[in-house]
């Protein structure tokens, strides 16, 4: 029993032991099947992902890398790579030193010769380490990952681009060399401010080729990429958080800001040069000089360089398509602009390279524009039209033969502390800059100088800043700019003098441009109305170079150019007709003051709404304005896309001024004016100008589409009046030097110019294409007299051109347009009596149907009058010197000892208002006793003659 009972034991003990080894056996299996199931799903999900993940051509890779993205025009040719603004140029493999490769290796990818395009160790590493860290702090990408991500992936942080990304990568090292992938990779790395690839970083830190690159700088670069903020060795400091003291300066020639040196890549430049010397690239010595290297003195901000040439028309497609990434893509400016630059865009532009290469070629010849009116003070100095301001300095009087700043002494003195006071409206402009409203400080700049080429045009410099930095200046209590004495202590040399006393100030102290800018300047635009497409574009006469300045885009006063957008339109499409009758004679303002004066010093009377226009009255344009008001005219403007009146404040455009006689605020470009005379030109409709159809991707997915904004301004009808009111215009009016040598094609526009000459207009328009020329000055200075001429001939030039293989088109008139004859004195139905004006005032005009007149002229009258005297007959005027004749009786008398003795051109057709003074009791005896003339013929007697006509003085 004993033996029994000790068994039992002994069994119980064995039947748990089994017991537990069954279930460890079982959660064995369970997790062995989890772990199966698990990974058989994952292995699936990862397998459809992969074969889902879109084919990807390696061997295209540089050309995407080399072209970025590319602009095309309107037949599908390529016309430019965009490039990202001079800071990624792509270099070859063995252009770059084998320092920079193998500083990047031994700091981002020290296995990257010997794996597969992914590597396991590094990520196993890189997991436990942030498992240790509790955040992600140590990445496991290796190059191949790096640029498959900055060519083909988004930086979306999920395991799909996780996935696609290692697949890539083991793609890309099947297909590529080492040599290939890490070329790839340093030609694409960002690089911090801006720069993208390692030619670009070696400009912009150290104004150098990457070629040129010593150890030391490798692996600085090397170092950034990590984290460009955190390991660039340049800080931005405000200048007032500079301190000389603590900070190393590197670049202050800024107003506001500074560069200063910043150690804080140092540590991370240390750990490159230890991992290039553990792995045998660099020796010991080299190790250690790269390690003291002082590179302060090394690093020179570079300038954003431009390579190839950029002209006006792809600068506004790139602006276009930027703002359209913007908003229709919701993306930022910065992710916008990287998506210009670099993503390798197919960008299809609407230009129409035979046209633009017209229009080019004749912003190349000089002949082909006026010159400017310049008033001169003694020593050569360009003067303000208005007063003795300079505007622009003689070069020679400026800069001396050393290339020195010259300041004369009149222009300066010192005070009693030894500060140097510069006075204000001399050679230098103090402009006072702004940071949240507080003044941080007086930026100096030199004036605008110019000197004349070998053609005797004047070419403009620009005149740029004088660098003494701001803490040395302030403005005294007469705003000139006060540099304190401490300034010459710390930079002793930086003013010199002559021999009489002039202060000089050395080459590298100032700027002023290189090159000088031709002046007179121009624009023109050459749209299609039908499309709102953009044909040509010239935005300057430099038509070669980068363009800094697209005049093409910036607003002018558009003068008498505006007259048919602002006062015409609205009108007719308000209730008057081109038959309606204004009176060209003197106009008073609010203060009794004559104004406005035409343009020829003329007033011609009683006028048609199609001869003001033709013959540019600014009276008649004033008058109408005035009945319709400034803010119909507004309303019309922005209707045809014109979005620089300015409603408000101080100087507005509320005014007739501005809205008549075009003296706006800002005034309108060249392309805003192209396009609402477009309007007028596609049947009231207007379509905003565009310089793009539509954006693809690199594979050709469309990810824009410009489509066309519209917008209904006018009735057909009234767009096809004042379009051929416009052709007057040109056929017999103030514009027919543009007229085509070939009849059958249209052509209808206005002229404009300032009242100070300082603008030159003319838009015009066949049933082709719309065209907008403007010429004048960068500064306000005064054409000559040939502007008025050259507008239309450049007009005429470059459109003769692109329509002489164009087949005949007229303007598509509606059939709700009729031609009725008027009389257009009066603007009514004719009468005999209209027949019988020696002027032939009769004339046919097109009418909306309804708005013909359905009454007669009643303008024109019949009188008898004395052949001898031109006055009005009396009964005592002999028979055979009395004659009838037809008058002109205006609505609205007017009298010239009224309006200081002006004559209107048609007042020799007024009917006269005296009697004849030379037959009376005296000589002859009454033959009839006549009606008043200007009565409807009642019953009214004749005036007594003792009251009429007082008898003749005895004496």
């Amino acid at each position: 029993m004993t033996e029994n009972n000790e068994r039992k034991p002994n069994r119980s003990k064995k039947k748990k032991k089994k017991k537990k080894i069954s279930i460890i056996k079982i959660l064995i299996l369970i997790i062995l099947l989890t772990t199966f199931i698990v990974g058989g799903v994952l292995f699936g999900w990862v397998f459809a992902m992969i074969k889902s993940t879109d084919p990807v051509d390696f061997s295209k890779m540089y050309t995407l890398l080399d072209e970025n993205s590319f602009i095309y025009d309107s037949e599908g040719k390529i016309i430019e790579k965009v490039e990202s603004e001079g800071l990624r140029t792509i270099v070859k493999y063995n252009q770059i030193p084998e320092n920079l490769k193998n500083a990047f290796i031994a700091i981002e990818d020290q296995d990257f010769m010997t794996h597969n395009g992914i590597n396991p160790k590094r990520i196993v590493k890189a997991l436990w380490e942030d498992l240790k860290a509790g955040s992600a702090v140590q990445g496991a990408s290796t190059i191949n990952q790096q640029l498959v991500k900055n060519l083909y992936l988004s930086n979306e942080k999920t395991i799909e681009r996780k996935v696609k990304e290692a697949y890539y990568a083991i793609q890309m090292n099947q297909k590529l060399t080492k040599n290939e992938i890490l070329e790839a990779y340093l030609n694409t790395v960002y690089m911090g401010s801006g720069a993208n690839g390692v030619q670009g970083a070696a400009y912009t830190y150290f104004s150098k080729d990457v070629s040129e690159l010593d150890l030391a700088e490798c692996a600085l670069l090397a170092g950034i990429v990590k984290n460009p903020s955190k390991y660039s060795p340049l800080k931005t400091l405000k200048k007032e958080d500079v301190d000389p003291n603590k900070h190393f300066i590197i670049d202050d020639s800024d107003e506001i800001y500074t560069i200063v040196f910043d150690e804080r890549y140092k540590p991370r430049q240390q750990l490159v040069l230890k991992i290039m010397k553990n792995e045998n690239k660099i020796t010991d010595e080299k190790y250690n000089q790269a390690l003291n290297e002082d590179l302060k003195t090394h690093l020179k901000p570079g300038k954003k360089q431009i390579y190839g040439i950029s002209s006006f028309f792809s600068d506004k497609v790139k602006s276009d398509v930027l703002e359209a990434l913007m908003q229709q893509l919701d993306q930022t400016e910065e992710e916008a602009s990287n998506m210009l630059y670099n993503k390798g865009l197919r960008i299809y532009s609407t230009i129409d390279l035979n046209i633009q290469k017209t229009l080019e070629a004749a912003y190349e010849d000089s002949k082909n524009f006026p010159s400017i009116k310049a008033r001169k003070d003694s020593a050569g100095n360009i003067l303000a039209k208005k007063n003795n301001t300079v505007l622009l300095y003689k070069y020679t009087n400026l800069i001396n033969t050393s290339e020195q700043l010259v300041i004369p002494k009149v222009d300066y003195q010192y005070d009693q502390e030894g500060n140097l006071i510069l006075f204000k409206g001399k050679r230098l402009n103090f402009t006072p800059l702004y940071e949240d409203g507080i003044m941080k400080a007086i930026q100096l700049s030199v004036n605008d100088a110019y000197k004349q080429n070998e053609q005797k045009e004047i070419l403009m410099f620009k005149g740029r800043s004088v660098k003494i930095p701001s803490e040395y200046k302030r403005y005294d209590d007469n705003k000139n700019v006060v540099v304190s004495k401490e300034f010459f202590t710390a930079k002793p040399q930086f003013f010199s003098k002559d021999a009489n006393n002039n202060l000089l100030i050395a080459k590298e102290d100032y700027s002023i441009s290189s090159k000088g800018v031709v002046q007179p300047q121009s624009a023109m635009v050459i749209m299609d109305q039908h499309t709102g497409d953009i044909k040509a574009l010239v935005g300057g006469r430099e038509v070669s170079g980068q363009k800094l300045y697209n005049r093409a885009i910036a607003p002018r006063q558009p003068g008498s150019s505006i007259k048919p957008l602002a006062v015409y339109t609205p009108a007719l499409d308000n209730g008057w007709t081109e038959g309606s009758i204004v009176d060209d004679v003197p106009h008073y303002d609010n203060k009794g003051r004559s104004w406005p004066r035409n343009w020829d010093r003329k007033f011609r009377g009683l006028s048609t709404l199609r001869e003001g226009l033709q013959w540019s009255m600014n009276v008649m344009s004033v008058k109408i304005a005035e009945q319709i008001g400034v803010q119909t005219s507004i309303d019309y403007l922005k209707k045809m896309g014109i979005t620089t009146i300015k409603e408000s404040g101080a100087y507005s455009d509320m005014n007739l001024s501005a809205m008549a006689l075009g003296g706006m605020t800002q005034g309108i470009s060249p392309l805003e004016m192209a396009g609402a005379y477009g309007a007028l030109a596609n049947e009231g409709v207007y379509i905003k100008p565009k310089s793009f159809i539509k954006v693809t991707d690199r594979d050709g997915n469309v990810i824009l589409e410009n489509e066309s904004y519209k917008n209904l301004v006018v009735s057909p009808e009234v767009a096809f009046i004042v379009t051929d009111m416009m052709k007057t215009v040109v056929s017999s009016g103030t514009a027919h030097r543009a007229k085509l040598s070939n009849p059958n094609i249209p052509v209808a526009g206005k002229t404009g110019t300032t009242s100070d000459n300082y603008d030159a207009w003319f838009v015009g328009y066949t049933p082709y294409y719309v065209g907008a020329v403007w010429i004048g000055n960068d500064l306000q200075i005064e054409l000559d007299g040939k502007a008025g001429t050259k507008k239309l001939e450049l007009w005429k030039k470059v459109m003769e051109e692109i329509h002489k293989d164009l087949p005949t088109k007229n303007f598509i008139k509606p059939k709700n347009v009729i031609s009725v004859q008027i009389d257009t004195e009066s603007g009514k139905l004719p009468t005999d009596l209209s027949r019988r004006d020696p002027r032939g005032t009769i004339a046919s005009r097109y009418f909306v149907k309804g708005t013909e007149p359905k009454t007669y002229d009643d303008v024109h009258i019949e009188l008898e009058v004395d052949t001898s005297t031109n006055k009005l007959a009396t009964p005592y005027c002999p028979p055979t010197l009395i004659e009838k004749r037809v008058f002109t009786k205006r609505p609205v008398p007017y009298v010239p000892a009224n309006n200081g003795g002006i004559v209107p051109g048609d007042y020799i057709y007024e009917a006269p208002t005296e009697y004849c003074p030379d037959h009376n009791e005296f000589t002859n005896a009454p033959i009839d006793i006549p009606t008043d003339p200007f009565l409807d013929n009642n019953n009214d007697e004749f005036p007594p003659v003792d009251t009429e006509f007082p008898p003749v003085n005895p004496e």
